[in-house]
């Protein structure tokens, strides 16, 4: 009995430990402008290693907590937006995304992606009032969108090798550790 409640209170407060680094990316991003975007995908990749390391529940439990103490903490509401209505919870979605098929799992991807963006940008604009800046003009929505999506294109394939490197080199070393 004492040796589950130890395991789970290692699992506990590493999933902490994990919260208040991520938490504390997202401020990172919230301050300087060039990791408003970048922080968020970040984030999710610690969400993959808390799926890979412990599992899906824990993960969701980090991204829930990351989440709200990123709202209230962060003055840059965007980046923990962004983070909220897409990069935490995808890693989380994605191996059931991945499980579809062909056919139906790569619109369903950017059917996410793009309403968790385009949710998050219109919650910026129209419930935090941040105005819509955009040097490009009129296009400048539209181009940003697109732009988003060949990132994501290339995030969605660098989770694929990230994992792969997770397993092969440090899990093992982070089970040992946890145990």
């Amino acid at each position: 009995m004492e040796l589950i409640f130890l395991k789970r209170s290692i699992k506990y407060s590493a999933a902490g430990v994990l919260c208040a680094l991520s938490v504390i990316f997202l401020a990172a991003g919230s301050i300087v402008w060039v990791f408003a975007y970048t922080m968020p995908l970040i984030c999710g990749i610690i969400n993959i290693m808390a799926i890979r390391t412990f599992d899906k529940r824990t993960a969701f439990v980090i991204y829930t907590a990351t989440s709200i103490l990123s709202l209230f903490l962060l003055g840059d509401k965007e980046t923990a937006l962004i983070y909220a209505l897409f990069f935490g919870f995808y890693p989380i979605i994605r191996e059931s995304i991945n499980a579809l098929k062909p056919y139906l799992k790569i619109p369903i991807k950017f059917i996410v992606f793009n309403a968790g963006i385009v949710a998050a940008e219109l919650i910026c604009v129209y419930v935090f009032m941040i105005p819509f800046d955009s040097f490009l003009g009129k296009w400048g929505a539209v181009i940003m969108l697109a732009l988003g999506n060949l990132i994501f294109i290339i995030y969605d394939r660098l989770l694929d090798v990230l994992i792969i490197i997770y397993e092969k080199k440090y899990k093992s070393r982070i089970d040992r550790l946890l145990k």
